[in-house]
């Protein structure tokens, strides 16, 4: 798979983040740098309230946002998710080079999000965490069937389930990878033995659909015992 950065899907979803205005390098430095920071308060933001939910444990899980086309912030390996500060956070290429010091600070899984926001330019920000209810689904081996309810169909989609690959490899990367490009084009992925993953044109959309696709599959573990 070689994925282009920035492919879109032709649904005039904004793939740059612009902020202030002026001329010249100094200028777009400064606007990037806003960017940048407000991106990271998303994610902090995001991370806290996944912890809060116990949806991320310890240093489990990781997230990001794109920054530009080809470029992204990812959160570095080993840091707590919901003790976050901007400073936990390193900014890298959709295709940074395989030599890059870069990736030996950002999370192990920095793969995964590389190929997302490649495939994919309508994706925004990606979170990764092991929530309970589908980690369950995830060590069953499928993922929920969540046809009957109505928020699923109007916030989340389609959601696919991608076959066990060890973590942080390119084998991973490329299941994801295809999975994102699949039928339906899943927002929410539920990855044998290692949790789940969502993808939205935005943190809070993102956020709100794993926090959803983790409520209704608790809701579905609690009607089987029922």
């Amino acid at each position: 798979m070689k994925p282009k950065p920035g492919a879109g899907d032709g649904d005039g979803a904004p793939r740059r983040r612009s902020i202030g205005s002026g001329t010249g390098r100094r200028a777009a430095k400064a606007r990037l740098n806003a960017v940048r920071t407000a991106l990271c308060h998303e994610l902090i933001r995001a991370g806290a309230l996944l912890d809060r939910r116990g949806m991320i444990v310890a240093s489990e899980g990781n997230l990001s946002a794109r920054l530009r086309s080809d470029r992204f912030v990812v959160t570095r390996q080993g840091r707590r998710k919901g003790e976050l500060t901007t400073r936990d956070f390193v900014e890298m290429g959709v295709l940074e080079p395989s030599g890059s010091t870069t990736r030996l600070l950002a999370s192990s899984e920095h793969r995964v999000h590389m190929i997302a926001y490649a495939v994919r330019g309508d994706i925004e920000a990606i979170l990764h965490g092991h929530p309970v209810a589908l980690t369950a689904f995830a060590v069953r081996g499928v993922a929920p069937d969540f046809s009957r309810f109505d928020e699923a169909r109007a916030l989340l989609g389609a959601v696919a389930f991608v076959p066990y690959r060890p973590s942080g490899s390119e084998a991973m990367a490329e299941a994801v990878g295809m999975a994102l490009e699949g039928p339906g084009r899943p927002n929410v992925l539920v990855l044998e033995n290692h949790g789940a993953l969502s993808v939205g044109r935005s943190v809070d959309e993102a956020l709100a659909r794993l926090e959803t696709a983790e409520h209704l599959a608790e809701t579905l573990l609690r009607a089987e015992r029922s």
